[in-house]
């Protein structure tokens, strides 16, 4: 429908557009007479006293030097042209004109600037110069003649230059000499070499390689297998993952896909189109890659949590840290899945006592963003740096029907980055501040952000606050309400833990941090 209405559209365009260019040649008919009329009269001589036949003759070759002058300022006419063509045009129009009195308007019109002669023997014209012309000649007068007769004498000793001469010599203009040559290949030397890694920027990037090569397949743009089929003419579809409809008995595929895709919360129910990924059969006679035995000098933990109340949690007890990430629940005025605070508890939290030298990712949305700066310089950071996250649904789209924002639609989420101290070890410019990733539960955040932060400072030590099960990563402390216990590796902070906690920590919901 929508492609119908749009080449309607275009026909209708195409239809005014071609009844305006009859309007304007229409117009430029009419002016062009006007102005052959008013050249007529400005020109004119006043009529002298003799016999009848003189004064017929006088009105004939003023006719004739009117249809001449329409004639030249056709468009149809290809300049220069000679007088036995233009005697030619004139014969359609009028009859009987001899060539002597075409030859001397010819002359009177080029001593008055209208047409310059190129040649005196074969009279051949090399164009009208315009219109405004004759008003010229009224006020120059005899000088103006005297400048055309210059150059006609000027055209016509001078010899003119061919179209294929002045190709060969424009060519040759345009070829760069042997010196710019040789800059030039010096330039792209400079520019091969600067571009080049060098062997710092190599062996970063070799530590960061996936061991085994890349574990991940690229989505295919055509969505399902069929279409990439379909699309692509062949039987066999590509070696991209592609996804399959989920078809139940009340699905009406007529209705299209859902907004919501993966994340709808009615899809036991909902008549919309939803999708899974159409996972490839593995082979039996894949063989598992080779993977190379790397020593690293970092001992690295597995992952670590502890179940606990972060407003009342004595984080001291678990040392100092390089890199902090939080995702607050702040108070958005929404309805949401899970308990909220105030931005005064959030103010006082004990974040400065687990850094002195690092960097802290901070997740801020809606409101939240100016409160989270707030709460940055409160615990000692300057703000250096912004991550954000380009939402995308499960069929790797833009998502254009969010559940979330006030006036708009939510199509993403910002990471406030701040600094504190002076750290070291840090690897800059290795990623860049812009993640697109799929949307999942409700306020799961990208994976890709744990690979940005490892390789910002690698094989330190990493703490996550207001965690959930699925936060745990390797070499990381995860605290949160929503964990299940406590599980500590690392003797020191075990140590720490259980000199705190003899009795084990137990978490009391709605208790307030001590005053102090």
């Amino acid at each position: 429908m929508a492609d119908s209405q749009d080449t309607w559209k275009e026909i209708q365009a195409h239809k005014s557009r071609q009844l305006s260019l009859r309007e304007k040649l229409a117009m430029r008919k009419k002016a062009r007479e006007e102005v052959v009329a008013q050249v007529a009269e400005i020109i004119g001589e006043p009529a002298a006293l003799g016999p009848p036949t003189a004064k017929a003759g006088k009105v004939e070759s003023r006719a004739v030097e009117k249809e001449l002058l329409i004639v030249l300022d056709e468009a149809t006419l290809n300049l220069p042209v000679n007088l036995e063509a233009l005697m030619v045009e004139m014969s359609k129009v009028q009859t009987n004109i001899s060539p002597k009195l075409i030859e001397n308007l010819l002359q009177k019109f080029s001593a008055q600037m209208l047409i310059r002669i190129v040649s005196a023997v074969s009279a051949s014209l090399a164009g009208v110069p315009g219109q405004k012309a004759p008003r010229k000649r009224k006020h120059e007068g005899n000088e103006s003649e005297e400048v055309g007769r210059k150059e006609a004498k000027k055209s016509h000793s001078e010899p003119s230059i061919e179209v294929g001469e002045v190709d060969v010599l424009t060519s040759l203009l345009l070829m760069q000499s042997a010196k710019e040559r040789e800059s030039k290949k010096l330039n792209e030397e400079i520019v091969q070499l600067l571009s080049q890694p060098t062997a710092k920027e190599q062996s970063l990037v070799e530590k960061f390689k996936s061991q085994g090569g890349a574990q991940v397949k690229e989505f295919c743009q055509f969505g399902t297998i069929g279409e990439c089929q379909k699309i692509n003419g062949v039987n066999q579809h590509c070696g991209k993952l592609h996804f399959k409809k989920i078809i139940h008995k009340h699905t009406d595929e007529s209705l299209g896909d859902c907004s919501f895709l993966n994340t709808c919360f009615h899809m036991d129910t909902c008549k919309y189109v939803h999708y899974e990924i159409a996972y490839p059969e593995i082979s039996p006679k894949a063989q598992p890659s080779t993977i190379s035995k790397k020593t690293e000098g970092t001992i690295l933990y597995p992952p670590q949590w502890v179940h606990c109340d972060l407003r009342n949690f004595d984080v001291s007890v678990l040392g100092k840290f390089s890199v902090i990430m939080a995702d607050p629940p702040w108070d958005i005025h929404m309805e949401l899945p899970y308990g909220t605070m105030q931005d005064n508890e959030m103010r006082n939290l004990q974040v400065p006592l687990l850094q002195d030298d690092g960097f802290i990712f901070l997740w801020v949305t809606g409101r939240a963003m100016e409160l989270g700066r707030e709460c940055l310089t409160l615990w000692g950071y300057d703000r250096v740096d912004e991550l954000i996250w380009v939402k995308a649904n499960q069929l790797q789209r833009i998502i254009r029907t969010g559940r979330t924002g006030h006036w708009l639609n939510h199509g993403k989420e910002h990471c406030l980055i701040g600094m504190k101290g002076n750290p070291t070890n840090i690897n800059r410019g290795l990623d860049c501040d812009v993640i697109v990733a799929e949307v999942r539960a409700t306020s799961h955040k990208p994976d890709e952000i744990y690979g940005i932060i490892e390789r910002l400072a690698p094989g330190s030590r990493k703490l996550e606050l207001f965690g959930r099960p699925h936060n745990v990563q390797p070499n990381w402390i995860t605290l949160g309400n929503q964990l299940d216990g406590v599980k500590l590796i690392d003797p020191e902070v075990v140590e720490a833990f259980k000199k705190k906690y003899p009795n084990g920590y137990n978490i009391v919901k709605g208790k307030l941090p001590p005053p102090t």
